[in-house]
């Protein structure tokens, strides 16, 4: 964790109280580490996906027409971050889909660390489908994924977070990797 935990938490507080002016605050604390987490993410996408840079600005005009931020601490906000950063690769891959209709389908990987490598895959469908079931039985699992496979955080980062222990979150990460796989398709 950053030295700035605290600010963030403070920032987000007066956000969820309607100072407006907070969020114009938060954003250079978060950015720097947002657009690492975005980075170390796509560093391991095809060149033709898409951008990093572009990612953690599409994540602020999604903050930027909230009204008040429903954040109570850093956790809540980077689990939105993640699953932001889900749905708009989502959008991603939906548009180039849609714009390429009968393309020949890629499939991604699931391998034991849950690293994607295209993101601009069609299956990353699949995988947000399979994603959105897993939360619907075991939220936990689920956000735990999203934050280490869409917001590219590493295992104790993502335990930190959630306030688990690391052996929780690789326990966590093994069972969610193996119905992930089963419920699209793969062997484990």
């Amino acid at each position: 964790m950053s030295d700035t935990a605290g600010d963030v938490t403070q920032l987000l507080h007066r956000w969820s109280q309607g100072d407006a002016a907070a969020l114009e605050r938060l954003i250079p604390e978060v950015y720097p580490e947002l657009r690492m987490m975005a980075a170390r993410y796509m560093g391991r996408e095809r060149t033709d996906s898409i951008q990093a840079t572009v990612l953690v600005h599409d994540l602020y005009l999604r903050l930027l027409r909230q009204e008040r931020a429903n954040f109570v601490n850093r956790r809540a906000f980077f689990g939105f971050a993640a699953a932001a950063m889900r749905h708009l690769l989502i959008d991603h891959v939906r548009a180039r889909h849609s714009a390429k209709r009968g393309a020949r389908r890629t499939r991604v990987p699931l391998t034991e660390d849950l690293q994607f490598t295209d993101a601009s895959a069609d299956d990353l469908l699949d995988l947000d489908q399979a994603l959105t079931e897993l939360a619907a039985f075991d939220a936990r699992k689920a956000e735990l994924v999203q934050l280490c496979a869409f917001l590219g955080c590493g295992r104790a980062e993502a335990a930190a977070l959630l306030g688990i222990s690391l052996a929780t979150a690789k326990r966590d990460l093994r069972v969610a990797r193996a119905w992930l796989a089963k419920r699209i398709g793969r062997e484990g």
